[in-house]
């Protein structure tokens, strides 16, 4: 045999198809960890071409075992674990950060959640095995079963939508544009459907049949490539008249923060950024979450006292700050936000939002009873309490804003439950956990991504995480590095009018997929009446 004929693709797809065993796991974790590079900072999306053919002739060759479900459900279960490991191994960096005696529950946490996380593709290979067609256009029901999941992992157990498919495209380009019709889980089906059609002509004799579902994958491609392109051509709206922010970037790690004399170190550096030149001719000035390890407004009356002797009159600090309080369940603890407005040099509270969606292991312990029984209570005491809901609050001297705090800013449910419709979303975040890795890149793409959703601009406040402004169709007019150190004023963009995604949400996905199901069981419903023992 020649090598050319051995290297063949025909041979190749048959011999993916019909491997098992440990052969068949490792190709599957290898590939989805390779796929994981589609995601932020490399948006290596051609690589999904390749993964998600692989996945799809794997799952293809499931529905030929004695058992095609379980099957199916084990060979997505292990694309999904590579691709999520691979694509989070960061959070290890947090259990580091946090202390040395967090590092040992690495090899238990962040495997148990890329497992957890790859259960959802598992799911959607059961349904596509049990669902699909054996023609082309069974890629419709790979796509749709993908995008349908990843729905679920957004949502189930209080959701972690993070790294879908559509987060392959970079926020503010021309593919992303697409969200602000059918939001990240509608451009996820569209990016799954487009990159898996190549996996229908490869080794296989090309007719019509074969390519026309190809050919619809590169039309879909060019259609939303265009759209974009068009959107992002729409006249600039402009800026907000009278109003100028100022983002403090401390640039200080975890360790230096919470290390000894740190109160002091990370209380000097704010005040004195905040005080650079030109502070005169700002308004507002904008703190990233957690920014003193303090409880500032309980117990930090020095700090708020510093900063009322170098603010002027009205001038605003929107602030991250950790909060306690005594209440009917004992002493609670909050990561909120604060809305200081400061006249004579006196301090005033305008505003106070409380975070909703806690981040599990950094903010609230999953199974922490369990934890507790067992005698590791030490690792559950320091959590915090989930505020009552998302807010948009009124800010003096600038228009409505909607708070959110670190990945609050990853679900587009939440930021779309804001009501009245804000004009500027601000996200404050400490990245400084997950130090100079691809966590923080990943986390400001998809926060990109919500004002694309709702023609919302937004501000970004992150500490040792990129900073900036963000406009209403996602794009990044100013970026403040994550190692950078100083005061940044900018001005606050304007909104465009509402998007459809902002009117309409999931409901354009939802029929899309539920027009897709219509049609296979229509198609196939002789075989959908053998499994009720129905007459068909």
């Amino acid at each position: 045999m020649t090598a050319r004929a051995w290297y063949s693709p025909g041979r190749v797809r048959g011999q993916i198809t019909e491997l098992s065993g440990w052969r068949l796991a490792l190709l599957l974790l290898v590939t989805g960890a390779v796929s994981s590079l589609a995601m932020a900072p490399l948006y290596a999306w051609p690589l999904l071409i390749p993964g998600l053919g692989i996945l799809l002739w794997t799952v293809d060759g499931a529905r030929g075992t004695s058992c095609p479900l379980r099957a199916a459900f084990w060979r997505g279960l292990l694309f999904g674990f590579g691709y999520f490991l691979a694509g989070m191994f960061w959070l290890a960096y947090a259990f580091i950060t946090r202390g040395p005696d967090f590092i040992f529950l690495i090899p238990f946490a962040v495997p148990a959640l890329a497992a957890l996380l790859a259960a959802f593709w598992g799911g959607a290979m059961v349904s596509y095995a049990a669902l699909a067609q054996r023609s082309e256009w069974r890629v419709l029901v790979f796509a749709v079963s993908i995008a349908v999941f990843e729905w679920l992992r957004g949502h189930v157990f209080g959701g972690l939508p993070w790294n879908m498919p559509a987060y392959a495209w970079p926020a503010g380009g021309p593919m992303s544009q697409t969200a602000s019709v059918f939001g990240v889980y509608g451009l996820s089906f569209l990016t799954v459907l487009m990159l898996v059609t190549p996996a229908l002509v490869v080794g296989s004799a090309i007719t019509v049949r074969r390519v026309m579902p190809v050919l619809a994958g590169m039309f879909i491609f060019l259609s939303l490539f265009t759209f974009g392109v068009l959107r992002l051509g729409m006249p600039d709206p402009g800026i907000e008249p009278g109003v100028r922010l100022r983002i403090v970037q401390a640039g200080l790690t975890q360790e230096e923060k919470w290390g000894e004399g740190g109160v002091e170190l990370a209380r000097d550096r704010y005040l004195a950024l905040t005080a650079a030149p030109g502070l005169d001719e700002v308004t507002h000035i904008l703190w990233p979450e957690g920014a003193l390890p303090t409880y500032m407004l309980e117990d930090d009356g020095q700090t708020l006292s510093l900063i009322g002797e170098m603010f002027s009159h009205d001038q605003v600090l929107i602030a991250g700050i950790t909060r306690r309080a005594v209440e009917d369940e004992g002493e609670l603890y909050y990561n909120a936000l604060a809305v200081l407005r400061y006249q004579g040099g006196t301090p005033r509270l305008v505003g106070l939002y409380d975070k909703v969606l806690l981040a599990p292991f950094g903010e609230s312990i999953p199974l922490s009873g369990l934890l507790s029984a067992i005698g590791l209570s030490e690792f559950t005491r320091l959590q915090f309490t989930p505020g009552p809901g998302p807010v948009v609050m009124e800010i003096p001297g600038a228009p409505s804003m909607m708070p959110l705090i670190c990945y609050e800013g990853i679900f587009p449910d939440f930021v779309r439950s804001g009501a009245p419709r804000p004009a500027w979303m601000f996200n404050l975040s400490n990245d400084a956990w997950f130090g100079d890795t691809s966590g923080p890149r990943q986390h400001v793409n998809q926060a990109r991504y919500r004002s694309i959703e709702t023609g919302v601009p937004m501000i970004r406040a992150a500490a040792r995480g990129v900073s900036g402004v963000i406009d209403a169709v996602g794009r990044m007019p100013v970026v403040i590095d994550p190692q950078a150190e100083g005061a940044f004023d900018v001005d606050l963009p304007r909104p465009i009018a509402a998007t459809l995604y902002s009117l309409w949400g999931d409901l354009p996905f939802w029929i899309v997929c539920l027009v897709t199901l219509a049609g296979i069981v229509f198609q196939r419903r002789k075989v959908f009446a053998s499994y009720f023992k129905l007459r068909p």
